[in-house]
């Protein structure tokens, strides 16, 4: 009996150190926006691991506005977290609000959109977007051949770091692609319209876009896949998807299901659920005295077509 309570007590204070360690781990997590099934997916699988790793959670929705997430920020902070993710509305609000952070103490870490170097951050966890849209824009040069790509590009909103990096890949795929088979170019962007990072945006972009360049449309790229979602609906109404090749980024559950119905060619993965498992991940080997990691931390780049789609399709998915 003596040694069975001597047990318990030994044990007791163990139990409850480390039940008190975990919940002095508070995680704030300041998404840019919920509107859109990416946006709203990391926040989701945020929650998941998060609980796997028993750290508190707290999430904002700054609604596209970067004013408001700086305030959620800074509210955040008077709550008390040991962690800020970040996934910053633009660069100039997420070099301000990781500046604030630093001055209270609190390291940060880059979630989704991409962030000025001069940022206080442990790092940036991200898509490889230069690399998955290099991809892209080789495999449309595979469908299109020697022939003429007249393109439309439908990006999220202006000055947006990550937009640029993937139209800029998806650019140099096709250029580089063409004039290793051809030894010639044959690639014209027609216009480009802006999404706001959502299918209704993607829409009304793409609509403007068959209003202006009419017949001359045979390529339309999209930064995301919710706006190429909201494009093909678009140009289905218009009687002219079937003369038109699209092609986007995200690995969004609904753009695979495009991609096997044959709206949609290509599209690569950012897939929420890994980007989050890995942001938290990196917060444990922080809390383990690792403080040393790279400018980006890269999930794996994945080309996802016609002929791998059914790998990567979960009807069940949160995205």
């Amino acid at each position: 009996m003596k040694k069975l309570l001597l047990t318990l007590l030994v044990a007791a204070p163990m139990a409850f150190s480390v039940a008190h360690a975990k919940e002095q781990i508070k995680v704030g997590f300041a998404n840019r926006t919920l509107n859109g099934a990416f946006f709203n997916g990391l926040t989701e699988y945020m929650k998941i691991h998060a609980k796997e790793h028993g750290y508190q959670l707290v999430t904002t929705d700054a609604r596209g506005d970067m004013n408001k997430q700086i305030s959620d920020v800074e509210d955040m902070i008077a709550q008390g977290i040991n962690y800020l993710v970040l996934n910053p509305q633009d660069p100039e609000a997420g070099l301000r609000i990781t500046e604030i952070a630093k001055r209270a103490g609190i390291p940060v870490i880059d979630l989704d959109s991409d962030i000025s170097l001069k940022a206080p951050v442990v790092t940036r966890v991200m898509a490889n977007n230069a690399v998955d849209n290099k991809m892209i824009g080789e495999y449309a040069v595979s469908q299109f051949g020697d022939k003429p790509m007249r393109c439309v590009v439908i990006s999220g909103n202006q000055g947006n770091l990550v937009g640029k990096a993937r139209r800029d890949g998806f650019f140099t795929g096709v250029i580089e692609a063409q004039l290793r088979k051809y030894n010639h170019t044959e690639f014209k962007i027609l216009s480009q319209g802006w999404g706001n990072w959502d299918q209704q945006g993607g829409l009304k972009a793409m609509e403007d876009q068959i209003v202006a360049q009419g017949n001359k449309i045979n390529c339309v790229y999209s930064e995301m896949d919710d706006m190429a979602l909201g494009a093909i609906r678009a140009l289905k109404a218009a009687n002219k998807l079937q003369g038109v090749k699209v092609y986007s980024h995200d690995g969004y559950k609904k753009g695979l299901e495009a991609i096997i119905n044959g709206d949609l060619q290509a599209t690569a993965s950012n897939n929420p659920d890994l980007l989050t498992k890995k942001v938290l991940n990196i917060i444990q080997q922080y809390q383990q005295g690792k403080h040393d990691f790279p400018d980006y931390e890269y999930i794996t780049p994945t080309l996802i077509t016609k002929d791998n789609v059914k790998k990567y399709y979960n009807p069940k998915s949160i995205f």
